[in-house]
């Protein structure tokens, strides 16, 4: 089974040494690691570029910069370049554990291969690498998804690992000019609605979710758009009528 790690870039350049390191030195050997950056205005680019020039499983390209504060014309790119079966994305200010992925694919191989999407807890930290807390979700079955989906946001969106037949098949449309840095709420939606359950593993597996100000995730908070009630609001009355 082989992973595609995908590390979508803007200005990150305090953090993506750590982030690609920890993508390319997983224990987990049958790894690639897609670098893409998103017109970044500082050194990302060439620090990425950097540390994984040494490595035959790094590949890199870059994509025009179209839409604030999400990483969706990034993703596409690197959703493009796989070529693993299961495929996830990294954060350019997070990093993850050695064991991270070997950990998802002992997981994935006990489902034998039922499990297509899979999300667990994330430890955040702040700009220096205090821990701050970690964040988990709950659910056990699709409709209890779909109601936490009207509520809020039940998925920790950089630690899912998906089977990439979901892209091959078409189930990665997402809407960033209509939901902005939100564009994965959506999706998950989308997801669900398609009949596809994001299996929630309740312990850790080694991902660091970095928070500070200058993060995507701040930024869409600030935009005063409340994107998180569109989607409530669409897909409330969407699945009122099935």
């Amino acid at each position: 089974m082989k992973m595609s790690i995908i590390i979508p870039c803007y200005n990150a350049e305090k953090w993506i040494a750590r982030s690609v390191k920890s993508a390319l030195e997983q224990t987990y050997k049958d790894t690639e690691v897609i670098f893409i950056d998103n017109e970044s205005t500082d050194t990302s680019d060439t620090i990425a570029k950097s540390v994984g020039s040494d490595y035959d499983n790094f590949f890199y390209d870059k994509v025009k910069n179209i839409y604030p504060h999400c990483w969706d014309e990034p993703r596409a790119r690197g959703l493009e370049m796989m070529t693993g079966d299961y495929m996830m994305v990294l954060g350019a200010d997070d990093f993850i554990e050695k064991d991270f992925v070997e950990n998802c694919v002992n997981i994935l191989d006990k489902g034998q291969c039922k499990i297509r999407s899979l999300q667990s807890p994330i430890l955040g930290i702040d700009e220096h690498g205090a821990i701050l807390q970690k964040n988990n979700h709950s659910y056990n079955s699709l409709q209890e998804f779909k109601d936490l989906c009207l509520k809020m946001c039940p998925v920790n969106s950089p630690s899912v690992v998906y089977d990439a037949n979901l892209y091959k098949e078409g189930m990665f449309k997402s809407y960033p000019e209509k939901y902005g840095g939100a564009a994965d709420y959506d999706l998950y939606c989308r997801l669900a609605d398609n009949g596809i359950f994001i299996y929630s593993f309740p312990s850790w597996l080694g991902y660091y979710y970095r928070w500070h100000p200058g993060q995507a995730t701040w930024k869409v908070q600030r935009e005063g758009k409340n994107y998180d009630k569109m989607i409530q609001e669409y897909w409330r009355e969407k699945w009122k009528s099935h």
